[in-house]
């Protein structure tokens, strides 16, 4: 018989973290704050279901997290500011409504093993994680990957639409970011990557687009024909190829800045800018044919 327990569940001594062990399922929140004696293993490992938040905050011993049963959390999972915090044991996880890992600077594997393939928000940053592995959502709304100086692959080839804003910055330099079912993104903001697989499925964009600081040799968006808002590409120091041939319409900004080695520059089916065309550098050639219509 699965064992239920009631929340919320405030957590700040060892008798609380040994009353929560036999729970399978919790009804309401649980968040577990600044333990400090508690020892460096927390192991919920009966528990499989939270309908409500799971919070693990200002855990200052702790070095492991043991959910090896933990399939849904209805709310928030968060792991925020465990400064020991080595190992995330999320075997089971496939479903969350956001998670949030943030400023975990011990943790080096973010592990979905068994794929989380449900998921609205995701937010890591301030971690050493090399890899985010197991992402297996379709759709998700937001996602924020910020900070994560030795993080060199993100792998969301499943992912095919992204309802809010995609930031991707301020990683590993040496980052690979694949995203090559993508066909819908309301905003991205792409900085700081190696390589981007991806964007060749997407038609429209419904905010902004940004590539900044990246250190790729070659941007093609082959398929884009409109974007709302706008498109800047700056600062992208080995960038040698940008190929927009399908865009036709921005509603903001098109700003290109400071692509150092990027000598020309052609949007064959470029119509109508609403905002400023803001071009520059040193180039051979900036051929805009189609542009009759700049506000």
């Amino acid at each position: 018989s699965s064992s239920s327990c009631t929340g919320p569940i405030q957590v700040k001594s060892n008798q609380d973290v040994d009353a929560l062990r036999n729970c399978q399922v919790v009804e309401g929140s649980i968040v577990i704050q600044n333990l400090s004696s508690y020892g460096d293993i927390i192991n919920l490992s009966q528990l499989q279901q939270v309908h409500g938040d799971l919070v693990f905050e200002g855990n200052g011993d702790l070095t492991q997290v043991v959910l090896a049963s933990l399939k849904q959390v209805d709310g928030k999972l968060a792991f925020q500011n465990n400064r020991q915090l080595e190992r995330l044991d999320l075997t089971q996880l496939t479903s969350v409504q956001s998670l949030d890992i943030s400023v975990e600077p011990a943790l080096h594997a973010i592990l979905f093993p068994s794929g989380l393939s449900q998921i609205d928000a995701l937010t890591v940053t301030d971690t050493i994680a090399t890899k985010i592995e197991g992402l297996t959502t379709s759709k998700i709304k937001d996602v924020h990957i910020a900070n994560n100086k030795y993080l060199k692959d993100i792998n969301m080839n499943h992912l095919q639409q992204v309802n809010g804003a995609m930031t991707i910055a301020a990683n590993s330099p040496n980052l690979t970011l694949d995203l090559s079912s993508l066909s819908n993104i309301y905003q991205g903001d792409f900085r700081d990557l190696a390589q981007l697989v991806g964007l060749n499925k997407v038609h429209q964009i419904t905010g902004d687009l940004s590539f900044v600081s990246n250190s790729f040799s070659s941007l093609s968006l082959p398929n884009i024909t409109q974007i709302a808002g706008t498109l800047t590409v700056s600062n992208n120091l080995q960038l040698k190829n940008l190929s927009v041939p399908q865009l036709q319409l921005l509603g903001g900004a098109l700003s290109l800045a400071n692509n150092t080695q990027l000598s020309s520059v052609d949007v064959p089916k470029l119509q109508q800018v609403d905002g400023t065309v803001d071009i520059t550098g040193n180039f051979d050639k900036v051929a805009l044919p189609s542009l009759v219509d700049v506000r």
